[in-house]
């Protein structure tokens, strides 16, 4: 496993440029810069028993390499195979992909400058010349959309049948606002299914 985690990042640092934006979903110094941004929120107090298990530990590059694939939709079980990461970790909460998406969470803000009156208007004024004039006084593009998820246990959620989505099966809905260059700056996915999307933006 270790040998296989070396190849990979070695593989990963030889990527051309429109290679490794489609495999990652971002540019190489945009991912420089992330794992630069969490590195200090990433828990590695487990290096030694992570050598002492698998003879290696996990490296914060192999970790957002992993992560930022995962979320690019990439099968867990292929990005195990190919990272030599082990599927016992991969979702679990000391594992891969969660400690790094929450060191994400913790490294970039997200939000409305709502006390910001420049940056405000720097928001409605992107919109307003992209749009010849049209949407004056805009700060946000706003949708929501259904993640499909397995049905929820009785232990996790109250109502089960809140999760049921009316296209089938169940799901969350994420309700997400961007700037006109398509920069997030919120989002939300504490709402079940079966949610009007003017609710959960509410």
């Amino acid at each position: 496993m270790c040998r296989s985690r070396g190849f990979a990042i070695d593989q990963m640092d030889h990527l051309d440029a429109n290679m490794f934006k489609r495999m990652f979903r971002v540019d190489q110094y945009t991912s420089d810069e992330i794992l630069e941004a969490i590195t200090s929120f990433l828990d590695e107090k487990n290096a030694q028993k992570a050598i002492n298990s698998s003879g290696s530990p996990v490296t914060n590059k192999t970790r957002l390499a992993v992560t930022l694939q995962c979320l690019a939709g990439g099968s867990y079980i292929d990005l195990c195979f190919a990272w030599g990461v082990a599927h016992s970790t991969f979702y679990s909460e000391r594992g891969i992909i969660w400690p790094t998406i929450e060191a994400i969470d913790l490294a970039f803000d997200m939000g409305l400058p709502l006390h910001d009156a420049d940056k405000l208007e720097e928001l409605s004024q992107g919109f307003s010349e992209h749009s010849g004039g049209i949407f004056d006084g805009c700060l946000l593009a706003i949708d929501g959309f259904a993640v499909p998820t397995c049905q929820p246990y009785d232990n996790e959620v109250i109502y089960k049948k809140d999760y049921h989505y009316h296209k089938g099966g169940f799901a969350i809905v994420v309700i997400a606002g961007c700037d006109v260059k398509c920069h997030f700056n919120v989002a939300s996915c504490k709402h079940s299914g079966s949610t009007n999307d003017m609710i959960a933006w509410q």
